[in-house]
Order: C-alpha cells, then sequence, then structure tokens
C-alpha cells in the first residue's frame, strides 16, 4: 500500500545499537486514553500490512506499525529469528514510551506476539493472531530456497502470492498490492529469514501465556492451515474463529471484517467487568 493512500499513517524512524527501524504510525500516544496497539506484519511483509485495520481504528487508539529487522524499509541485518524481532518490538515500545499495549500480529507477527508475551508479560495487556502457528515447521523450505535462486526475490513472490497464500479467486488488485509489499531485499537475506523462520517453535510458551488472546484463520489458508490455529487456540486456552472465503492474510484480503474484530475483542477487554 502507498502510505499516501492512508495520509492518517506517519512515518518513524529509530536506531537501536545493531539495527535501525522504521515503520508508521497511526495517530499519537496522547489522542486518547485506551491502551495502544502494536501490529506485527507476516513475515516478508511489511508493517503497511496491517495499514487499513489500523486507520479503521484511527480516533480510537495509537497504533504502531514497524517494520522488523529484514523487512520494509527497516535495516537488512541479521541476526534473525525470534528472540532478535522481539528486541526490535520492544524498543519501538521503549522509542514511543508505550509502557503497556495490545498484539495484533498476522502468520509470523501472531507467533511474535505470544513470544513477546512470554518475554514481557508486563506489556502486554492482550494478543490477537490472523493466519497463525505456534510451530512453523513441515513447510518445504528448499523448495522455497530453490525458488529464490532461480527466480529471484521479486518473481517468487509474484508467483507464490496467488498460488499459496491468499484464498483462490482474490482479485488481481489485492494480489499485486500484497506483491508490493513484499521483501524489498536479496536473496540472501530473504533465505535467511525463511530459514529463521521455518525454524520457529513457540509451543512450549503458549501455556504460561495469561493474558487474553483471540486466534482466526482463514477458511482457505493453505501457509497456517485451520487445524494449526485451532491447535494454537487451544494450547492458548481461547476460542478459535474461522474467516469464510479467506486465506493466509486476512488484513488484506478482508480488512474492514478484519478490524471489525480487532475492534470489538479489544474493546471487550477493556469494557467494565
Amino acid at each position: 500500500m502507498d502510505p499516501q493512500t492512508a495520509p492518517e499513517l506517519t512515518p518513524f524512524e529509530l536506531t537501536t545499537p545493531s539495527q535501525t527501524l522504521r515503520g508508521w504510525t497511526a495517530g499519537a500516544v496522547t489522542d486518547s486514553p485506551r491502551t495502544p496497539v502494536l501490529f506485527v506484519h507476516p513475515i516478508n511483509l511489511q508493517g503497511l500490512a496491517w495499514a487499513q485495520v489500523a486507520t479503521a481504528l484511527t480516533g480510537e487508539r495509537f497504533c504502531l506499525l514497524p517494520d522488523m529487522r529484514g523487512h520494509g524499509r527497516s535495516t537488512a541485518k541479521g541476526p534473525f529469528g525470534v528472540d532478535a524481532w522481539v528486541e526490535d518490538l520492544l524498543a519501538v515500545l521503549d522509542h514511543f514510551g508505550v509502557t503497556r499495549c495490545h498484539v495484533v500480529g498476522g502468520s509470523l507477527g501472531g507467533t511474535l506476539a505470544v513470544a513477546l508475551a512470554d518475554r514481557a508479560p508486563e506489556r502486554v495487556v492482550s494478543i490477537a493472531a490472523f493466519g497463525s502457528a505456534l510451530a512453523l515447521a513441515g513447510h518445504d523450505l528448499e523448495a522455497v530456497l530453490d525458488a529464490l535462486r532461480d527466480n529471484g526475490v521479486r518473481r517468487t513472490f509474484e508467483h507464490g502470492i496467488p498460488e499459496v497464500t491468499v484464498a483462490p479467486g482474490t482479485p488481481q488488485q489485492i494480489v499485486s498490492m500484497i506483491v508490493d509489499m513484499t521483501n524489498p531485499n536479496d536473496v540472501p537475506t530473504v533465505s535467511a529469514i525463511w530459514r529463521a523462520t521455518i525454524d520457529t517453535d513457540i509451543t512450549n510458551l503458549a501455556e504460561s501465556i495469561a493474558v487474553p488472546a483471540l486466534v482466526v484463520t482463514g477458511e482457505c489458508d493453505r501457509t497456517c492451515p485451520p487445524d494449526q490455529g485451532k491447535a494454537m487456540a487451544e494450547r492458548l486456552g481461547t476460542s478459535f474463529a474461522l474467516m469464510p472465503g479467506i486465506g493466509h492474510l486476512p488484513m488484506l484480503e478482508a480488512p474492514q471484517p478484519t478490524a471489525a474484530l480487532v475492534r470489538d475483542f479489544l474493546d471487550a477487554q477493556e469494557a467494565p467487568r
């Protein structure tokens, strides 16, 4: 998504000892007394993947949409993996003085939301995971790496997004928008990110997570299929929701229904008891 189509978004940049992290905000910390939201993007996309959902919450909550290291406009320097990406998320929260937040993640972003809640439970109010799983092994890593070597990054995503990622029949306009958001970095960087992602397994963390959670999977998700979403919900001790006719990226395939699910869940966590 071109940020010009989402004028509510403001770019940010911060420097840590090892990285330059960039991303977007919607609103300001002082705009609302409600708990802010940290949106965590799927693997090989960028913070703007959540732009349509975040802007639907404009005026309601302060929203953060960072690009994790190796993605979007952030530096492509490793190491890559759950621990490193959680460090990036904490750095973003610290930079904006956000002490507690809701965490909404897509795909790997939902996995990282659980890891963040384990690492810093005092900072996470709730988790919402869309198209996510606790363990990401089982994908044909070597086939992906071969495709990257043979075809390059852009062509690999141009083929993979419509064939595997989104639901069959997804409009070409949406497919093109997603492809334009994919990782701009080179084959070695994207390959390293894939390796780190496939090695991810945080199943052992899930049962210790005490915050409220929502797990949602698209009916047509072939990357993290519904049975993996159900398993994640069971481990977290929470409910599971299925989005009919949607693939792996609800925030881009069906942003308004996704925003409604997010809004209702977040509001429920702050409703008077």
